[in-house]
């Protein structure tokens, strides 16, 4: 069957308001993946946008540590195939620092834990991988503590890693292709939940999300930086965000900067 999933625009270069709207539209189109055939197109465009030759999507149970414990789906974009099968027979999930790393802790530099590698095993697995040309990359991970759920996007290369507006972008989409992910593996739903800003920190979201810096927000709203960057933290954190741009992302797509202006 013909997939429908819309693909009007690019990715956006920045975070721009306009970059926040198209970056929403990504996310839009993330919420109508219902089958792997979707999710790998999807997977696949979203490659075509970014400056990797390979890439490889894990969704897995983590343990109490917040580690891979048991990989529940792949789905392979564009590592080789041989790789992969290789990989999975020779349990390699076992000795992979990057995936025993912790997760949910912000974008994974593969050359940051290679070179810790101690174990035989680990410097086999490092060495092999070498050998295909892809010894060097970054990981992305998207963590519900509630499912003990991970979701991890591994591509190789080190360009991404150097532009801080796009891993902020990966992020925030991996949160919601990991929702896809469970989705494309048959897996239950997290319940719902609900987190709701204040007045205060509606008005902040507001100006947050057109751009504004604390200095810029305590200014307008005639209170202190500090004030706007306590407010700012329980936004990120009610949010479930990773991050400030993050939260917006969120924000944005939960409508509240149109609840902010009819209150």
């Amino acid at each position: 069957m013909h997939s429908k999933l819309p693909f009007a625009q690019p990715l956006p270069i920045n975070l721009t308001p306009s970059g926040q709207k198209t970056l929403l539209d990504w996310i839009h189109t993330v919420g109508q993946i219902e089958t792997e055939s979707e999710f790998k197109l999807y997977l696949d465009h979203l490659q075509s946008q970014l400056p990797t030759k390979h890439m490889v999507v894990t969704l897995g149970r983590v343990n109490q540590h917040q580690q891979l414990q048991r990989v529940e789906k792949v789905v392979n974009v564009s590592f080789p195939q041989e790789w992969v099968e290789h990989y999975m027979s020779h349990n390699y999930i076992s000795c992979d620092p990057v995936l025993r790393s912790v997760m949910g802790q912000g974008p994974i530099h593969w050359a940051d834990k290679f070179s810790r590698a101690k174990g035989q095993q680990e410097k086999q697995f490092i060495q092999e991988l070498s050998s295909i040309g892809m010894g060097n990359g970054i990981s992305f991970s998207a963590l519900s503590e509630r499912q003990n759920l991970v979701c991890v996007m591994s591509v190789s290369g080190t360009e991404i890693g150097k532009d801080s507006q796009l891993t902020d972008m990966l992020s925030s989409l991996l949160l919601h292709l990991r929702q896809a992910a469970g989705r494309v593996a048959n897996l239950p739903p997290a319940a719902p939940s609900t987190m709701p800003l204040s007045q205060r920190e509606f008005d902040i979201f507001h100006w947050m999300s057109h751009g504004k810096t604390n200095w810029e927000i305590a200014t307008i709203l005639g209170i202190s930086e500090r004030t706007v960057k306590f407010h700012v933290a329980n936004i990120i954190r009610k949010l479930n965000a990773n991050n400030r741009t993050h939260a917006i992302v969120i924000g944005l797509q939960l409508g509240l900067t149109t609840v902010a202006g009819t209150m």
